[in-house]
């Protein structure tokens, strides 16, 4: 039996699509009941659990042999992972399946990687099976900008000319749901990219061309995009955490392509242009 945590994001929604088209049987593991979507069409083996509750987290790992881990990025990211990843291997869950990001390392400057990079120590070290997948700048992203773009045809991120391989969260979940389903992804880490490397000049060359008017980006100065958030974001840990994963993009973090993804998928990754056009409505006026 597979698990899947964040199964109402972007990642666990589309690994709970891909599982359900192949016919297996899987539970999710939400914290509130109430919100399940389109996730009560695809299963009805559903736990309410809380990473924060160790407690709870019996019940949806007990019977498990495989796990997809999906936390949010939070200051209690650290501690919700180990809590996890310590009652899995105390159920006896055999593989675990960990969303991580391409920027986690020891060295790592920020806040996020640096609790992606806690949790797959922990998880090598808790005898379990492991894989880690490691994907570049989603797709997704750019739809927190989707109002300016559809209003004023502008946005501003402060990432100066830096490059990166954006992919679509669709493709991330359909990899997620093979790993999870076969053999022979144990102790391996993937570097998931799109292709090719675009600059943010090029991805509002690409709006553009799809949505039939100029849109533009504006290299926002860090400290620009630092008041901004503080004013629309309410946890000054989450402002200090972004900031710093924003200025490691800017420095280049995300500059890397790999074929992994497309070889996992057996098919080239969703295009930015696909990803824009499947969702052209949010940047229309």
């Amino acid at each position: 039996m597979i698990l899947l945590t964040g199964a109402n994001g972007r990642v666990g929604s589309s690994a709970a699509q891909h599982l359900a088209q192949r016919g297996l049987p899987f539970r999710v593991m939400v914290r509130h009941r109430d919100r399940l979507g389109m996730l009560a069409k695809l299963t009805d083996d559903i736990c309410v659990a809380d990473f924060g509750d160790r407690a709870s987290l019996s019940a949806p790992l007990n019977g498990i042999g495989c796990a997809l881990l999906v936390t949010p990025n939070h200051e209690s990211q650290s501690r919700w992972e180990a809590n996890f990843i310590e009652v899995a291997a105390a159920c006896g869950v055999h593989h675990v399946v960990k969303i991580s990001s391409m920027e986690a390392s020891a060295t790592a400057l920020g806040a996020i990687p640096r609790g992606h990079y806690a949790g797959e120590c922990r998880l090598r070290e808790s005898g379990m099976g492991w894989t880690m997948l490691r994907p570049n700048f989603f797709c997704q992203n750019l739809l927190m900008f989707a109002r300016g773009i559809a209003e004023k045809n502008v946005f501003n991120l402060p990432f100066g000319s830096a490059r990166v391989a954006p992919i679509d969260t669709r493709d991330v979940g359909a990899i997620a749901a093979r790993v999870l389903s076969e053999d022979g992804h144990e102790s391996r880490q993937y570097t998931l990219s799109g292709n090719p490397l675009v600059d943010f000049t090029e991805v509002a060359a690409a709006l553009s061309s799809a949505l039939g008017r100029d849109i533009r980006y504006i290299a926002q100065e860090p400290a620009d995009f630092r008041a901004f958030l503080g004013r629309v974001v309410s946890s000054p840990w989450h402002v200090d955490a972004v900031c710093e994963l924003f200025a490691q993009i800017a420095a280049g973090a995300l500059e890397q392509l790999s074929e992994d993804a497309t070889d996992l998928l057996g098919r080239p990754t969703i295009s930015l242009s696909d990803f824009i056009e499947n969702h052209r409505e949010a940047f229309e006026p």
